[in-house]
């Protein structure tokens, strides 16, 4: 009896100390928590926020919250609710992505991956036309990191659109992303300049800037108007931002997202992609920020009619400034079929 117990209790110890039943041991889920916090801590742009962030997110983990998520796509908003709960930051989120280090192996990497990516998805390019009156449309829902990839890119739609008399840019379902941001808006200016300022933590400042050499023409002297939604994010934001306070655009649709801290995009275990802001955005013009409100349009429409909209400010602006009589008259008849449209 007394050898059957001691066979007992060493068979209770050895599954006691077995790695995959180990009291201590943790799921995958609990790693992902564990790391998001940790980075969050070391990386975000209000250090002072965290204590709070991580109050909030373990009291939900506590009660059970992620572990009974039913997908991984369910566990990742869960938590990026939970964060930007206390945070109040739209770029402060998780997001689930099967085998993430093939396309970003560490925080602003560039990989074949990636940049065959943004190939495939022609730099954030969805559309180029000429809008009736010879007013041209760019539709873009992106802009990429690889700025001299993209570079080709731009200069093939701003060429297209080199010989219009106004131009319509649509951002309304823009999703936000980098330098290609200050690409184009170098097309609208003669001379560089500082698109808007960028402050990281431990007080470090770097302006981003334009370009000071674009492939083709550039925009100057002719109207511009951007479209905006509320689905309007970040770099699409910036733009906007920029083209509004240098009185280079006017503004129509709806108040953008609210997304102006700078972020980073860094990989987490084998299938998570996390988001930090990391800085602060300041406009060089008026220094103010879109971070929690939003960039206001100058006419305020619902969405679906902006182009519409837009379209018709562009043909009675160019009527009014043209001393032609053959071409006021296009024009006039191409506003009435727009009213009939």
């Amino acid at each position: 009896m007394q050898n059957h117990l001691f066979r007992a209790a060493l068979l209770a110890v050895s599954l006691l100390t077995c790695p995959g039943l180990h009291a201590g041991a943790k799921s995958e889920r609990e790693l992902v928590v564990d790391e998001t916090l940790a980075q969050i801590k070391a990386e975000y742009i209000h250090p002072e926020r965290y204590p709070a962030i991580e109050q909030n997110v373990r009291k939900h983990q506590q009660a059970g919250a992620y572990a009974a998520a039913g997908t991984e796509e369910e566990f990742v908003k869960l938590l990026s609710s939970h964060l930007q709960e206390i945070s109040k930051d739209k770029h402060m989120s998780l997001r689930h992505q099967p085998n993430v280090r093939t396309l970003r192996p560490g925080a602003f990497a560039s990989t074949a991956a990636k940049r065959e990516q943004e190939r495939r998805e022609n730099y954030g390019l969805r559309k180029v036309e000429i809008l009736p009156g010879n007013v041209g449309y760019i539709d873009i829902l992106h802009f990429h990191d690889d700025t001299e990839q993209a570079m080709e890119a731009f200069g093939v739609a701003m060429g297209f659109v080199a010989n219009t008399d106004a131009l319509i840019i649509d951002l309304r379902s823009h999703r936000g992303g980098g330098e290609a941001m200050q690409l184009l808006a170098s097309y609208f200016f003669e001379k560089p300049f500082t698109v808007m300022e960028l402050r990281y933590r431990g007080n470090r400042k770097v302006e981003a800037k334009s370009f000071a050499n674009v492939a083709g023409k550039r925009y100057l002297g002719k109207p511009v108007w951007l479209l905006t939604s509320g689905r309007t994010f970040s770099a699409g934001e910036a733009f906007a931002y920029a083209m509004k306070s240098l009185k280079r655009a006017t503004l129509v649709g709806v108040t953008t997202r609210g997304g102006g801290n700078p972020n980073m995009m860094l990989p987490l275990r084998n299938d998570y992609l996390l988001s930090i802001p990391i800085g602060e955005s300041v406009s060089p013009v008026d220094g103010g920020s879109w971070e929690g409100i939003g960039v206001q349009p100058h006419v305020a429409v619902d969405e679906k009619a902006a182009l519409g909209v837009a379209h018709r400010a562009a043909l009675e602006t160019l009527r009014e400034r043209s001393k032609d009589e053959t071409l006021r008259a296009s024009l006039a008849k191409q506003i009435e079929a727009l009213e009939k449209s």
